[in-house]
């Protein structure tokens, strides 16, 4: 049996159609999320960005733990913190700080177990949740940006369906055509060859940002709506204390440690959790990363002298739990090192470049018809500069403030939208806001210098400052190549240059 699919030109303008529609009612979520997104992929680099002075160590001993223990809790008793659990993030490679967290209190640790400064990572907080719930209370924002994940997945497969002649155009770019033309080309080749990246990430953004909802659709089906039954099919029952238990002394770390090296030598340790320190039924936490798996890890469970209870069995469970057990890590390129982080970072600017080329498209047809939407346009071209300018003014304002990254963000973005509904041309908008951003970024390098001096030219700090920098330039080479083009060519109406209005 044969199958051949030909598209009629009634299915190929219905995929169009559709397309465009979509695209244009996410269109600035999208692109929020999505330029978010790729900043994001350096989110611990960020972190240690933050705070560029601190400590660094790999090797920790494990009588530090039991000093900090004591030194945690005791501080924790003075700050009425709750001390159901105290954790820590074991050195590593993506956070090689030791740092204890009781309650909402989080210091690091030095190497003696003292405790040192507070943790403040709020601007990658900020970044991290302007991604993955657009800074709107979790319950909702997840939901919601798991949405714009599946129109997002609908966009890329409508899109594809639209071009009957993909493959044959698959090379073509037409650099020397005209202005709408080169938009559609550099929308198509960067949909075309990066696709699989592109519904890879759509999917399992929808999955994430969904899959609060599906776990409450399986409650309602088939455990009478009681989700804690939901969640025990993928994690095992968290301890939980009789009152008034007996005091006892902590957990033997020396002998948990010891155990690991035993057990799982090739796994790298991330996270310690004691459940009722210094009481008669704790129980002690590690958690790891596994080599050469996508899963986010494995959790063991060990009783407070260092014999194991159970390993939880995320590497090596069913299909399903490893399947959605790998979603974060495949979602944030989170895996195989550094050059696969720098690769979802370049992929990224391809996929703001796809939802901003894919509107630009729309408006030059518009003008094209005789009907352009000049205000529309203006808007839409302030934010498509204005949402990376905003964010790099939040992070310097925050290094040199503390302000509000979230407020920052929001209140400049909005401003900037209504006012370029009232005035300004689009060529204009989008020059400034080019220059502004530039002038941001490499603002944000200059702050984080004042305060860190040569600590920022290494390690992360080094990462994050160089990524700023290659931010700026690659902004100022298409104010050239914008410039360029329109001094060699004759007048066009202003934004339908690929990158002059993108």
């Amino acid at each position: 049996m044969k199958f051949s699919f030909k598209p009629t030109p009634g299915f190929v303008r219905d995929m169009t159609d559709g397309h465009s529609v979509l695209g244009l009612a996410v269109s600035t979520l999208l692109y929020i999320v999505c330029v978010s997104g790729t900043l994001a992929v350096f989110y611990n680099e960020f972190e240690r960005w933050e705070q560029a002075s601190e400590l660094e160590n790999l090797n920790v001993e494990a009588s530090v733990y039991r000093t900090a223990t004591e030194n945690a809790i005791a501080l924790a008793k003075q700050e009425k913190e709750d001390l159901k659990s105290i954790s820590f993030t074991i050195p590593n490679r993506d956070m090689p700080r030791l740092v204890v967290g009781v309650g909402d209190m989080e210091r690091y640790v030095a190497e003696d177990g003292s405790l040192l400064g507070k943790v403040e990572h709020e601007w990658t907080h900020f970044l991290a949740y302007l991604h993955f719930a657009l800074n709107l209370p979790v319950g909702y924002g997840v939901i919601l940006v798991g949405l714009i994940g599946m129109v997002m997945s609908a966009l890329i497969v409508s899109g594809l369906l639209a071009h009957p002649k993909i493959i044959k155009d698959a090379f073509s770019f037409r650099l020397s055509g005209s202005k709408r033309l080169q938009q559609v080309d550099l929308h198509n080749r960067l949909g075309v060859w990066a696709s699989p990246f592109h519904l890879a990430i759509a999917i399992t953004g929808a999955f994430i940002g969904l899959s609060q909802v599906a776990a409450f659709a399986i409650a309602g089906v088939f455990f009478e709506g009681d989700t804690e039954k939901v969640e025990h099919m993928l994690y095992a029952d968290h301890p939980v204390m009789e009152e008034n238990a007996p005091e006892v002394d902590y957990p033997d770390y020396a002998a948990i440690l010891a155990t690991m090296d035993r057990i799982a030598p090739e796994e790298e340790r991330t996270r310690l959790e004691v459940a009722f320190p210094g009481r008669e039924g704790q129980v002690v936490e590690v958690w790891t990363r596994v080599p050469e798996r996508l899963v986010w890890g494995e959790r063991y469970h060990f009783n407070p002298d260092g014999s194991l209870i159970e390993k939880e069995g995320w590497s090596e469970g069913d299909a399903a739990k490893q399947v959605y057990l790998s979603t974060y890590r495949l979602h944030f390129g989170h895996f195989s090192g550094f050059p696969v982080k720098v690769a979802y970072f370049l992929l990224g600017v391809g996929m703001c470049l796809l939802v901003v080329s894919g509107i630009n498209i729309w408006f030059v047809r518009k003008r094209q018809r005789g009907n352009p939407a000049v205000r529309l346009e203006r808007v839409w071209m302030a934010q498509v500069w204005g949402v990376p300018f905003a964010i790099a003014l939040s992070a310097v304002t925050y290094l040199a403030f503390k302000l509000n990254a979230a407020q920052v963000f929001w209140l400049v973005t909005l401003a900037l939208s209504v006012a370029a509904a009232f005035m300004g041309t689009v060529a204009k908008w989008s020059m400034s806001l080019r220059i502004a951003t530039i002038i941001a970024c490499v603002g944000a390098v200059v702050v984080h210098v004042a305060q860190f001096g040569e600590d920022s030219f290494v390690r992360a700090s080094l990462v994050v400052n160089v990524v700023w920098l290659l931010i700026a330039a690659g902004i100022a080479a298409s104010c050239l190549y914008s410039r360029a083009r329109q001094s060699n060519s004759e007048p066009v109406s202003a934004g339908a240059n690929p990158l002059g209005s993108s």
